[in-house]
């Protein structure tokens, strides 16, 4: 007599790989639960509340681009010219800015930074560029024509209202802040709870599967490099606001921040695996090391070490962990 296969049991996992599998899932929460009490006991001022919302304020650019490089990382994707993009956003916020309202200003320059990430997504998914060439390359681009438009002098914004995006608040939170929390949330909600969501996890994971199964993949690939050109935007148009100007060279290593959080967080690089709570989580890691590093009074250059250190652990974690799984198929 055959026993049907699905009747069959599977192993029961042991205590040792369930301890592993809720490492594996939350261990970036832990991460970060440790470091905040670390830092909060070497010092205590890390957790006055005008501390913690000047945090809010000063990575809300960094976080907001960390969602769009999820959702391009999430389909095996990444953009090198986020950076470049940001810094064009924040040019472009503050030239329209000069003349036209704060929110035509705003929604302005991250129209043509959405235009720039579509044209990123167009490369990639139609030309069949590598995303690493094609945004490195188009990186250099869009440095070029920042510094074009600008002639390498920063643009100064004089009208006040311009700056409430970037200093302004609400019941003592940064407005900043309040957007940053609101994006992450209907970003989260849209990978989760949404068809187009699904697709993006299903471009990544395999996709020639999902191609297969009736997904336009090349229309979801494309579209994720729009949702990054439209962070950066905003991440720009919220620096330019908060400084009243905005120059070619703002951007520095601000893309290495960017996806130091999505590493950190847990997307894979391979697409597929990640989420947006993880890349927040990721955020408040590098927040919390940044800030608590200033407090210590540590040198600068000892912060870039650790943070070199932190992105390879990171990445060693997780092939540590996927390799585990392939070792012990029954394990979880």
């Amino acid at each position: 007599m055959t026993i049907p296969t699905d009747t069959i049991p599977g192993p029961t996992p042991t205590a040792a790989s369930r301890t592993r599998h809720l490492l594996g899932e939350y261990g970036v929460v832990l991460a970060l639960v440790c470091l905040i009490i670390v830092i909060s006991l070497l010092q205590p001022s890390f957790l006055a509340l005008g501390n913690l919302m000047n945090v809010m304020s000063q990575w809300a650019p960094v976080a907001i681009m960390g969602i769009g490089m999820t959702y391009v990382m999430l389909t095996g994707g990444f953009d090198l010219s986020m950076a470049s993009t940001y810094a064009l956003g924040a040019v472009l916020a503050a030239a329209f800015g000069q003349t036209a309202p704060p929110l035509l200003a705003f929604a302005g320059a991250i129209l043509i930074t959405a235009l720039v990430g579509t044209v990123n997504g167009l490369i990639v998914t139609e030309l069949r560029v590598n995303p690493f060439i094609a945004t490195l390359g188009s990186s250099l681009i869009i440095a070029g024509i920042t510094l074009l438009l600008t002639g390498n002098k920063p643009i100064q914004v004089s009208f006040d209202p311009f700056t409430v995006l970037g200093r302004g608040e609400l019941l003592g939170v940064p407005f900043s802040a309040l957007l940053m929390v609101a994006l992450f949330v209907l970003a989260g909600l849209i990978l989760a709870y949404t068809r187009y969501g699904h697709n993006v996890y299903a471009a990544g994971g395999n996709r020639e599967a999902a191609r297969l199964s009736g997904i336009r993949t090349d229309w979801v690939i494309a579209s994720t490099y729009t949702i990054a050109g439209v962070t950066a935007g905003i991440a720009g148009s919220i620096t330019a606001s908060k400084l009243s100007s905005a120059q070619a060279g703002l951007s520095g290593s601000l893309v290495f921040d960017v996806l130091t959080v999505v590493i950190v967080g847990g997307t894979a690089l391979t697409g597929g695996k990640g989420s947006i709570w993880r890349t927040a989580v990721g955020v408040g890691i590098l927040a919390t090391l940044q800030n608590g590093f200033n407090l210590l009074d540590i040198d600068p250059y000892y912060q870039n070490i650790i943070k070199g250190v932190i992105i390879i652990a990171a990445l060693a974690s997780f092939d540590w962990s996927r390799f585990s799984r392939i070792r012990r198929p029954g394990a979880d």
